[in-house]
């Protein structure tokens, strides 16, 4: 019982308590990063041991809440928009990095999560070519950085502009490279966004496949196979169940809230891993990257999701 009520302890649920009440993923990610800058040991154990449990967990729940009749649509649609942005993106950050004369394991971590799902694609595509935590932790700090600004200023952005839920949602999908920060990103706009964000998410992030294959192809021929994302299957069971058996509206709605408090948390989370990244690692050069390749997509994702 006195462990909960040590400091770094009661203020951890103070916060994550304050975020889930408020279901703000602005207020989530700032909560995060206050309390890392505070407690950075304590954020470090947290962040280790959670990890992104809790925003898998809550993308799953949103595979129960989307129908079909949305899905099939959006894959339609956007599926060759899709697998353009992907090869520009990587292609882009990869002849940038060359141009920099980056190491050839950061720029292929740094290329891949701004071309497809950040965070996810570095851990996969790290242990496949070997690269050092150096490496990983700086692709990781120039992904949080840009993520987090997402989350705070593109909901404001797309108020601005005028965007309807469901144009925002497939502009946070391709603007922003970590599904958890594309869906906190929507989720801040509308719970309407959260649909089509997440649904054209999934769908780039299946360009992790391809990639991981050319990659390990190139850098350990060796070895076999790879360990897909798990929680990306479970979303289309999730999917699959919930359009044969028609939930009610209901449980929908109810799955609906238990997502977004699984994302919350996990948002939260996404703060609380700033603590592990050491940024004084950073130079210009990744950072000079990443805005660019942002620069360069964002318009490209505006003019896509409203046309």
């Amino acid at each position: 019982m006195k462990r909960i009520f040590m400091p770094a302890n009661f203020i951890l649920i103070i916060f994550s308590l304050l975020a889930v009440i408020v279901l703000s993923p602005i207020l989530a990610i700032f909560l995060g990063l206050i309390y890392s800058l505070i407690y950075k040991n304590n954020a470090q154990a947290i962040s280790t041991k959670i990890s992104t449990i809790p925003l898998q967990i809550g993308i799953v729940l949103i595979g129960f809440t989307i129908s079909t009749a949305t899905l099939i649509p959006i894959i339609d649609t956007y599926a060759m928009w899709v697998l353009l942005f992907i090869i520009f993106s990587f292609v882009l950050s990869f002849i940038l990095g060359m141009v920099f004369r980056l190491n050839l394991k950061l720029n292929v971590l740094l290329a891949s999560g701004l071309s497809i799902c950040g965070a996810t694609a570095i851990a996969l595509i790290g242990p496949l070519i070997k690269a050092n935590t150096k490496f990983i932790f700086i692709s990781l700090a120039v992904l949080f950085l840009f993520n987090t600004i997402a989350i705070i200023t593109f909901p404001y952005v797309g108020e601005s502009l005028g965007m309807s839920n469901y144009e925002f949602g497939v502009f946070s999908a391709l603007a922003i490279h970590d599904t958890g920060s594309v869906v906190g990103s929507a989720l801040a706009f509308s719970t309407s966004s959260v649909e089509a964000a997440t649904s054209l998410k999934i769908l780039r992030t299946l360009g992790l496949i391809p990639l991981i294959l050319l990659i390990n192809y190139k850098f350990n021929r060796k070895q076999k196979g790879f360990e897909f994302p798990r929680f990306i299957i479970y979303f289309f069971i999730a999917l699959i169940i919930s359009n044969i058996f028609e939930l009610s509206y209901s449980v929908i709605e109810y799955l609906r809230v238990l997502s977004k408090t699984f994302i919350i948390v996990g948002i939260f989370c996404i703060g609380l891993q700033s603590s592990k990244i050491e940024f004084k690692e950073l130079n210009l050069k990744p950072l000079l990257i990443g805005l660019i390749v942002w620069i360069a997509v964002i318009p490209m994702a505006y003019f896509i999701s409203v046309s």
